[in-house]
């Protein structure tokens, strides 16, 4: 599951929890280095910071919660986090015995990224997980381009999103292994040198030969994640548990947030239906990011203009045939509405809720415009609570499209689209986001951790 923080939908005022998973998605899709500061010799290499958080939502009602950032502890290039929240009490009522109860959002999630085993230098472990209890989610079942966003009672083809309480529950265990080849042949970990949070060692790294420079990885990934809808009485329960493979090429200055250079991930995930599967499936996804470092104005530090372009297919996905005998709402070996082509939520389409839409095949891109000012009122770490490095100013653009097959004349067709705005600053060297996005289903604003791409 693409997993982060907070999701607020002005549209309806539903407000989706998920804290951070994003760092899993980070994790996952960049180097391991370690870092080092300069011209700031009394301060230490690691850095924490724990962020209370509160807001309300008609879903959630009042929520509070609070976030953990540790960076460099244990292990220096390792990265912790942690968050724990609870909802008020909120009335909902159960179709299995139509009584009216009170329940509250609850939960906890942790991650611990680029842990290195003893007795090796090149392989790195992230593990992550969630437990967590909401009392209004909504899964769109049918997720196709022309899906129904809001609830109505009179769909014929009961294609509106089920909304209802229930667990989110999942965890991912990532295994990482760095070649010896470009930046790694000599040494797994290369060592970035920060100055205010900007690699200030690297100015001839980003941009190379592919495998001749920058750092290549050899990945898999178990993953496991059970969704389940409590409100109906016939209980509907979607788990599925795989296996993920990936090579991923990294060829940036400074991968938590590039200036220049490149990288690209290819994987693909297969659920083999064992255990408490609900079925099998696969899904192939590809991914390339290109940065371009622009000239500085007399008042910033860094001008970036980044691109992104994603696709994902699912073979396995036969839309002839229903998972249930006599129809469903399920096709057979379909993916789960938070694997393989999906759009939606805090890294694409922005501005639509999480996993809006998923099919067979999808096909997305992004154009950011990234400034950092030389103006920081935090930056003088003495006096600041936590580290704060840099603030940064971000505007960009969406498009996207899910199909029922991979034909670039429908993935280019009446695709959706939305353009958004961002706050973000590292703290702890993590950089941390707040961003409203626009499109035609209204507008979202998203706080989580770690750059979309």
């Amino acid at each position: 599951m693409e997993n982060i923080f907070a999701l607020y939908n002005l549209k309806k005022f539903s407000l989706t929890f998920f804290v951070f998973s994003t760092i899993a998605t980070s994790q996952s899709n960049a180097s391991e280095y370690i870092t080092e500061k300069t011209h700031n010799h009394n301060q230490k290499q690691s850095s924490w910071v724990v962020l209370p958080y509160i807001f309300s939502s008609d879903s959630m009602g009042l929520t509070t919660g609070a976030v953990g950032i540790f960076d460099g502890y244990i292990q220096p290039q390792m990265t912790m986090v942690a968050t724990v929240f609870v909802g008020e009490e909120l009335d909902v009522t159960s179709e299995v015995d139509g009584d009216n109860k009170e329940e509250r959002t609850a939960g906890a999630m942790f991650a611990v990224s680029g842990y290195k085993p003893p007795l090796t230098d090149r392989v790195f472990i992230t593990m992550l997980g969630a437990y967590a209890y909401y009392p209004n989610q909504r899964l769109y079942l049918d997720g196709s381009n022309d899906s129904i966003r809001d609830l109505e009672s009179n769909d014929p083809k009961n294609t509106s999103p089920l909304q209802t309480q229930g667990y989110s529950n999942w965890f991912e265990a990532d295994f990482r292994y760095v070649l010896p080849l470009g930046e790694s042949t000599d040494n797994a970990l290369p060592i970035i040198q920060l100055d205010r949070g900007i690699a200030v060692n690297r100015g001839n790294v980003g941009g190379g030969t592919p495998f001749s420079t920058g750092q290549t990885i050899l990945g898999a990934e178990l993953f496991y994640s059970k969704w389940t809808a409590d409100k109906f009485a016939e209980e509907p329960v979607i788990n599925t548990n795989g296996i993920r493979f990936y090579l991923e090429h990294d060829n940036t200055d400074y991968p938590a947030n590039p200036a220049r250079g490149y990288h690209f991930n290819a994987q693909f995930s297969v659920d083999l239906g064992i255990g408490n599967s609900t079925q099998s499936w696969n899904a192939i996804e590809l991914d390339y990011a290109h940065y371009i470092e622009l000239n500085d104005f007399s008042w910033t530090r860094q001008n970036v203009i980044a691109f992104n372009v994603w696709s994902a297919y699912s073979p396995s996905w036969d839309q002839s045939e229903s998972l249930q005998e006599g129809g469903g709402v399920l096709d057979k070996h379909q993916t789960p509405m938070w694997e393989g082509a999906r759009l939606g939520g805090w890294n694409k389409m922005r501005a639509y809720d999480s996993n809006r839409f998923n099919d067979k095949a999808a096909l997305y891109g992004t154009v950011e415009y990234r400034v950092i000012p030389d103006f920081n009122p935090l930056r003088d770490n003495k006096w600041s609570p936590f580290p704060i490095d840099w603030f940064q100013t971000v505007f960009y653009i969406e498009v996207g499209r899910v199909a029922e097959q991979y034909e670039l004349d429908s993935l280019l067709s009446d695709m959706k689209y939305d353009v958004g705005f961002s706050l973000r600053a590292l703290a702890a060297n993590v950089p941390v986001r707040f961003e409203m996005a626009f499109g035609e289903e209204g507008s979202a604003m998203w706080v989580m951790l770690n750059q979309p791409f």
